[in-house]
């Protein structure tokens, strides 16, 4: 038999990666940010940009170590001096912040 995982419906982690202006990166995000993926997003160098914008209304799934590989981007962006900003959610995402308190982390007004 199949594992639990192999057989759940998962949609795979797109990054798509774009720089709208000098010292500005764009991340967006769409598909799952599980465990399986989570190192994918971890992994992207941040150094040189001022500010650091992720766009993650085209998540489709977060889960804790989701949201760590967040915080752990956050403090990577934090070390450089540059501030990282979180442009779009879902209102399911939005959802997961406000129970996580991630929304104070990431200075997301309420909706």
């Amino acid at each position: 038999m199949d594992r639990l995982w192999d057989v759940l419906d998962k949609t795979p982690l797109s990054i798509e990666i774009a720089s709208p202006a000098p010292g500005t990166i764009q991340i967006a995000l769409s598909g799952d940010l599980d465990f399986d993926t989570a190192a994918e997003l971890t992994s992207l160098p941040v150094d040189g940009y001022d500010r650091v914008d992720v766009d993650l209304s085209g998540l489709a799934f977060i889960d804790s170590s989701g949201l760590a590989s967040l915080v752990r981007l956050q403090q990577a962006v934090a070390k450089t001096g540059a501030v990282l900003r979180v442009v779009a959610l879902t209102p399911y995402v939005r959802s997961l912040m406000r129970m996580t308190a991630l929304d104070r982390l990431f200075g997301i007004p309420p909706a």
